[in-house]
């Protein structure tokens, strides 16, 4: 399918509405759903990107989740929404986490609802919202703001769509991934390529954290599931695949595609918090923009086990995680050596 304007005339309307397919796993849904036969329509501002669904998306809506008149447009005669928008990031401005992570997701809610076509809508959320615990825990386990901009806003973001969900009795079903890498990732593969590239890649305690590594065409699979499934609606999914793999064999297996060393340096936890802590603070302080050396965000990713239960998705969903981690790093230094990775990741 090409991709055409939201004026643009097609032979059937679009049936399925996707929020942030400029986004990784965004596009990598449109994709698979245009593969199974859907006419999707997306939703996305005039300035973005539009290579992650190019070719797949049979219609585009202008607009964004601040945008309710685009809202209403999008999601007009569409049977299922996946709201894969949000920020994702460790760092910056509150204001930006909450009008897309919180304002935003109610918003679509909203509009879904007032559609009257609308049979589900699927929020991706993360397992971020449960605070970064020290021993992963399964969906009965209650959000926790730990006051992370990120961690904060999803978990806000979660209850305002479950508020807005009761409010309308529209039905939704929250998806919670771990940790998502394949081609083209920002977080797990672009940015840790370019880490190791430069030589500024460090571990923390050694690597040897469970990862929770999701390969992002098993998380789609799991997200698709989650939208169709009969009794799915009003309940919420962690998503990982079934195999353990640590920070440190991923992150040297990402070595070896990419023909550098892995790296040598392990900073102990309460080092690595200190630091991050220290850059925040002088971050904030002088108003910078860009990224700090360090977060604590960060830090909580690769320090505490990410090894999330998944028993409700391999019952209720199906689950299985069908790309292994041997399959899914070798698509993934396959895209970082095509022209597409380059860009990314210049060598």
């Amino acid at each position: 399918m090409s991709s055409l304007s939201q004026d643009s005339p097609s032979a059937a309307a679009p049936d399925i509405l996707v929020t942030g397919a400029s986004g990784f796993i965004g596009g990598h849904l449109v994709h698979r759903l245009a593969e199974r036969g859907h006419r999707v329509r997306v939703l996305a501002r005039s300035t973005s990107d539009r290579a992650a669904f190019a070719g797949a998306a049979a219609q585009v809506t202008i607009g964004d989740l601040g945008d309710t008149d685009s809202l209403r447009r999008a999601t007009g005669g569409v049977r299922h929404v996946y709201n894969c928008a949000g920020l994702s990031a460790d760092w910056g401005p509150w204001d930006r986490f909450r009008a897309v992570n919180v304002d935003g997701a109610k918003n679509l809610v909203d509009a879904a609802h007032e559609a009257g076509t609308v049979e589900r809508l699927v929020h991706l959320s993360t397992t971020d919202v449960y605070g970064y615990p020290e021993r992963p825990c399964d969906e009965t386990t209650a959000p926790r703001d730990i006051g992370l901009p990120y961690n904060r806003s999803k978990m806000l973001g979660e209850r305002a769509v479950w508020a807005a969900a009761e409010r309308t009795g529209l039905p939704v079903t929250v998806v919670r991934p771990v940790s998502v890498y394949g081609p083209g990732s920002k977080d797990f593969v672009i940015e840790i390529a370019n880490l190791l590239l430069g030589k500024q890649m460090v571990y923390i305690r050694g690597g040897r954290v469970p990862a929770g590594l999701l390969y992002v065409s098993n998380a789609v699979d799991g997200i698709i599931a989650a939208a169709t499934g009969e009794h799915t609606a009003g309940r919420a999914y962690n998503l990982r695949d079934p195999h353990d793999t640590t920070w440190r064999a991923y992150v040297e297996a990402l070595a070896e595609g990419l023909g550098v060393k892995a790296p040598w340096l392990s900073l102990p936890t309460p080092v690595a918090t200190a630091v991050a802590t220290v850059s925040e603070k002088l971050w904030g302080a002088l108003r910078i923009n860009s990224r700090p050396v360090l977060t604590r965000h960060a830090v909580h990713l690769f320090d505490r086990d990410q090894s999330y239960p998944i028993g409700r998705a391999q019952e209720e969903l199906g689950f299985k995680g069908e790309v292994d981690f041997q399959e899914g790093m070798r698509r993934t230094v396959a895209w970082l050596d095509s022209p597409e990775g380059r860009a990314h990741v210049a060598r």
